[in-house]
């Protein structure tokens, strides 16, 4: 029979003053027989995140100019230039909920379901149909990290005239069960680092670990295969090359310290600049100590009526901007906003580029990151042509150089509070494809059609996209 051994197979020595412990390296033994995961069940990390901003998009400033791997950043995308090798852009395709009563049906390209319960309470009001894709991933991720997941926003502002939990939360774990959006720092610090003691400086403990863990090396060899005694010696020998930079080297995971920052200040004077960086920073140092595998962001809901008073221009509420398309020309605020809010998108990945990762790579190279809005033409509340992008390679499952994925593109006739057209496809083919990425053997994501054949889930992953 032959002998498994986990992917958390660690070799242990003692030495003085403590415990020397070192990973093993991915061997044979510890996948399956078909050699294509591990043998436990677990996975390598690769990390998921959505990030959403409300009421929509100026589409002919935001759909990149060109298609393919050679389609180039336009004006409202500029921000995010330096990870633009990361970027896989998907536009053109049809958000296909049911229904459409505002901003609530946008939201469906988060879940594949239609939502439900409409009109049951005051105002505009729904409930999500099913759980968004974030959480479907933590369960294909159960009991691999600590935390199933971490949903956070940054502005406070919900929408006056909207009720129930579709528009209110970006996460959801099913009907009635929405993941609500820290917005304090300090009370997202709490949630993930609250419980935990930063570990002491143990860096003379790795120190010449190799002679105290040889009793084990040998026993295991006995136990492996030709090429799994090769790999482990490799492995052995590069751990020894870097005994000289672990004299110098920091503990792995360094943990934060509290921002001591609550985000209390009234709605049209929030400091969102600076609670988007606080919250990203909080998200990279949670991933790189494999804390949580999910996020969630939602830096403004749809519909919310704060003057966004750190963007260039502001009058008014940024809602009421994006159904006033004479604040959409070039410079006035509307357009200054969509600028504003890629600046704070791209803060955030490049700040998981900028963080290294336990493999060498850094957590861009290793997250899938989901970005869209409550709608296309936000003016309409249009869910045609509802753009998502896609940032990160997902350890090589997503193009790297992405691509601009478009089925055909935007008509030339289009203007501000239309209906953009022409519109094909389903947005949830995205849906899967990413879902398939941490449960390959996910066939289906969302509702499944009604009896005409109709409903905004997909079993039908969009291949454009993968590497």
């Amino acid at each position: 029979m032959r002998k498994f051994l986990k992917r958390r197979t660690f070799l242990r020595g003692a030495t003085i003053g403590g415990v020397a412990t070192v990973a093993l390296p991915k061997l044979d033994a510890m996948l399956n027989l078909e050699q294509t995961a591990f043998a436990d069940g677990s996975t390598d990390a690769v990390r998921y995140l959505s990030w959403f901003m409300g009421n929509g998009f100026v589409l002919d400033r935001f759909e990149p100019v060109g298609t393919g791997e050679s389609w180039q950043l336009n004006a409202h995308m500029q921000p995010l230039a330096g990870v633009k090798d990361y970027l896989n852009v998907v536009t053109g395709l049809t958000n296909r909920s049911k229904e459409t009563i505002t901003h609530h049906e946008g939201m469906t390209v988060f879940n594949g379901y239609t939502m439900v319960d409409i009109g049951q309470g005051q105002g505009f009001f729904s409930n999500p149909g099913g759980p968004t894709l974030d959480h479907l991933i933590s369960e294909a991720l159960a009991g691999q990290t600590p935390i199933s997941g971490i949903h956070l926003g940054v502005s406070k502002a919900q929408s006056p005239a909207d009720y129930g939990w579709t528009m209110h939360a970006l996460s959801h774990r099913g009907y009635l069960q929405p993941n609500e959006p820290i917005t304090s720092p300090s009370a997202a610090w709490q949630s993930l680092f609250g419980n935990l003691m930063q570990d002491k400086d143990d860096r003379e403990l790795r120190l010449s670990i190799l002679d105290s863990i040889k009793p084990e090396v040998d026993t295991l060899k006995s136990e492996l295969g030709p090429q799994d005694n090769m790999r482990l010696e490799a492995h052995l020998e590069s751990i020894a090359a870097l005994e000289a930079k672990l004299a110098v080297a920091a503990p792995l995971c360094e943990l934060p310290m509290d921002p001591m920052f609550e985000n209390s200040e009234p709605i049209n004077n929030e400091q969102l600049t600076l609670v988007n960086e606080l919250m990203s920073d909080l998200m990279a140092y949670a991933f790189s100590c494999d804390l949580t595998r999910v996020a969630t962001l939602m830096f403004l809901e749809g519909a919310a009526e704060p003057q966004l008073g750190e963007v260039q221009g502001a009058q008014g509420s940024w809602h009421n901007a994006s159904h006033n398309t004479n604040t959409w020309a070039v410079g006035n605020y509307y357009d200054n906003g969509q600028i504003y809010m890629m600046e704070r998108f791209g803060y955030l990945l490049e700040k998981l580029r900028d963080t290294p990762d336990f493999d060498g790579n850094n957590l861009l190279d290793n997250t899938i990151a989901l970005m869209s809005s409550d709608a296309s033409d936000g003016s309409v509340h249009a869910i045609t042509r509802q753009p998502m992008l896609l940032a990160g390679s997902g350890r090589g499952y997503l193009k790297y150089p992405g691509i601009h994925y478009q089925p055909a593109p935007l008509s030339g006739s289009y203007n501000y509070g239309q209906w953009p057209t022409p519109s094909s496809g389903n947005c949830s083919d995205v849906l899967l494809s990413i879902l398939q990425a941490f449960d390959p053997t996910a066939t289906w994501v969302g509702e499944e059609p009604d009896q005409w054949g109709e409903g905004a889930g997909s079993g039908t992953p969009l291949p454009d996209i993968l590497a």
